[in-house]
């Protein structure tokens, strides 16, 4: 079933290409029966067959010999936390997985303490066998590895940053069975485009997925020294939110203008000369917002007295590279996507 669905579409093209390698491992291979039999009877009765746990294991540890023995070992499993698109993401950065896929009732839970890294499930019901489960995860997690898509922008801009729904998508004809495209993505306005998107994700997700709206963010990427800590702001905000505001503090209009952020608000503050700090954000107050602060040295204990002073709620701070590449970037962008989930959890 894997492979037969692993061969095809996207997921296909990237195995042909050699940017994705499969294996599919036949646990009935390990079986210690002559039949190919790998489940019993569940001790203490019940409905159902169990999965044995020696045949498990010596799959496990096949697949371990091809890949390597740091090859991270995922149990697809309902009772388990649901894989969501940050965890996709961070499973992509593994160089092997070896995905377990159960049937009947279960396996053994002594195996499973052995051999398994992580227990992952893709919803709250239950399927006859983890393969579904698998084959999902895997087209989940492919999409982050480079040269799977062909836009690489694709798998990092998309529904669910930010925790909010992707808005509406429209193509030609302009008029559809009487239904036109709205004005605003005919009108060339970059600007407005990109507020008409934000709002319509807002209500979608309010309206569709109110737990996602419940842990949804707003980012905003304050930065001031050089040119080089606006020119990092700038590379950082796109990958760190679709709807990213950023503020040039090095503007004394800005400076001088009171501005408030509340618990829903990521502030993200960029600078390369920390010394300006207290003088550029003097007129800045918050309630309880987290914060991420970057900068080239430690965080001086006065400028993290600063911040809780006007109202953040201090949470991270990282240190501003010389030159950072792009590999950099991404790598601090998702880290901060992921500090953000944790953040701001109401």
């Amino acid at each position: 079933m894997i492979d037969t669905v692993a061969r095809t579409s996207i997921m296909g093209r990237a195995i042909a290409s050699g940017a994705v390698a499969l294996d599919v491992i036949n646990i009935r291979d390990f079986s210690i029966h002559g039949t190919k039999r790998v489940d019993d009877y569940p001790y203490g009765g019940g409905a159902g067959m169990v999965m044995e746990p020696e045949p498990i294991f010596q799959a496990v540890m096949k697949a371990k010999e091809a890949a390597g023995s740091s090859a991270k070992v995922i149990y697809l499993t309902p009772a388990a936390k649901v894989l969501d698109q940050l965890k996709a993401e961070e499973l992509a950065k593994e160089q092997d997985l070896i995905l377990l896929c159960g049937h009947y009732e279960g396996i053994d839970e002594r195996v499973l303490e052995e051999v398994v890294d992580e227990n992952i499930s893709i919803g709250d019901y239950v399927l006859t066998g983890g393969e579904l489960g698998a084959c999902v995860l895997m087209d989940a997690v492919s999409r982050f590895v480079p040269g799977v898509l062909h836009n690489d922008e694709s798998s990092l801009v998309e529904s669910h940053q930010d925790n909010l729904l992707e808005y509406p998508q429209f193509t030609r004809p302009e008029v559809w069975h009487e239904k036109a495209v709205p004005k605003v993505l005919l009108s060339g306005d970059h600007q407005k485009i990109l507020e008409w998107r934000h709002a319509q994700s807002v209500e979608r997700t309010k309206e569709r997925r109110p737990d996602l709206f419940e842990r949804s963010y707003k980012v905003t990427l304050l930065y001031f020294g050089s040119g080089a800590a606006s020119e990092f702001a700038e590379k950082l905000s796109v990958s760190v939110s679709r709807y990213p505001v950023l503020l040039d503090y090095r503007r004394a209009k800005l400076v001088k203008q009171k501005r408030s952020f509340g618990a829903s608000d990521l502030v993200i503050v960029i600078t390369d000369t920390p010394e300006e700090t207290s003088q550029r954000m003097e007129r800045i107050s918050a309630d309880r917002s987290p914060l991420i602060y970057i900068c080239p040295e430690e965080e001086p204990q006065q400028i993290r007295a600063f911040f809780e002073e006007h109202g953040f709620c201090q949470k991270q701070s990282f240190r501003l590279v010389p030159e950072p590449d792009a590999s950099h970037t991404e790598e601090l962008a998702f880290r901060i996507r992921k500090l953000a989930g944790e953040f701001l959890k109401k």
